[in-house]
């Protein structure tokens, strides 16, 4: 079973909002190139708490469907009340690992994931299943992050060090958070054709970043001093380095590049 890095439900509910702020907007403008529209069938795999399913929602309209799924009940809960918020009665939510979810062969429009691979140790066989739940013509879009291309100008040891981290903490589990740089040729080898692949990478001053770094720092060091990579003295003082806000506040934080990539089956 892998243990996931950082907090869903409630405790991480502020940082998925932060990141949803920063790449939002490219993930609707992803999702609308692929010409999916009203009275589309859209798998979200990987809803979290919800920040695109109510969007697809929308997008889908009430002739359309959406069937989201996450692993977590705690994401589910908090995704349920966005969309009975937003009145949308369109949206199906499934708690299941996506290894083992089971629907209907051949009966949607579109399969949408964000960050879901990152958290596979066998996305490939996944994607290969995920291709009988399509119907002929249908699409699946994917985006994953290239944890490792994060930047920080001028450069910050201590953010370094702490994306290091995260990325060393997935290949302990057997996860790869740099599956965006191959992310292309894996839905190729899926089976998938006429692939259509970018990359977005947005930069923001560190003093907008700041908090969301803490936030992932706080989640991050327990788990890491669990695994032996770094010790609690350590962890405590890059935290209170942070917390301090012992930074540049005028450099920049550059996001890792995100591979956005979308085919057809």
């Amino acid at each position: 079973m892998v243990e996931y890095v950082l907090q869903v439900g409630k405790k991480g509910f502020d940082r998925l909002r932060f990141l949803n702020e920063i790449f939002g907007k490219h993930s609707r403008n992803f999702v609308t190139r692929t010409g999916i529209g009203t009275g589309a069938t859209v798998l979200e795999l990987g809803c979290g708490t919800g920040s695109m399913t109510t969007w697809l929602a929308e997008t889908v309209g009430t002739t359309g469907r959406v069937i989201a799924v996450d692993i977590s009940e705690k994401q589910i809960e908090i995704a349920r009340s966005a969309v009975e918020e937003a009145r949308f009665g369109n949206v199906e939510f499934v708690c299941s690992p996506v290894e083992t979810l089971e629907i209907a062969e051949e009966s949607v429009d579109l399969v949408y994931s964000r960050f879901l691979l990152m958290h596979l140790k066998d996305p490939l066989c996944v994607l290969k299943k995920l291709r009988k739940y399509l119907k002929q013509g249908g699409i699946i879009a994917s985006e994953e992050p290239h944890t490792s291309s994060l930047e920080t100008s001028p450069r910050n040891k201590n953010l370094q060090s702490l994306n290091d981290l995260f990325v060393k903490l997935g290949a302990l589990q057997g996860l790869d958070f740099n599956i965006g740089e191959r992310l292309l040729p894996l839905l190729r080898s899926a089976g998938y054709s006429d692939l259509n692949a970018c990359f977005v990478q947005p930069v923001i001053s560190l003093s907008k970043a700041s908090e969301f770094v803490l936030m992932g720092a706080i989640e991050i060091a327990p788990i890491a001093v669990k695994c032996g990579l770094v010790s609690e003295r350590e962890a405590e003082r890059v935290i209170g380095e942070l917390d301090e806000h012992n930074i540049d506040m005028d450099s920049y934080y550059t996001f890792p590049r995100q591979a956005q990539v979308f085919g057809f089956k």
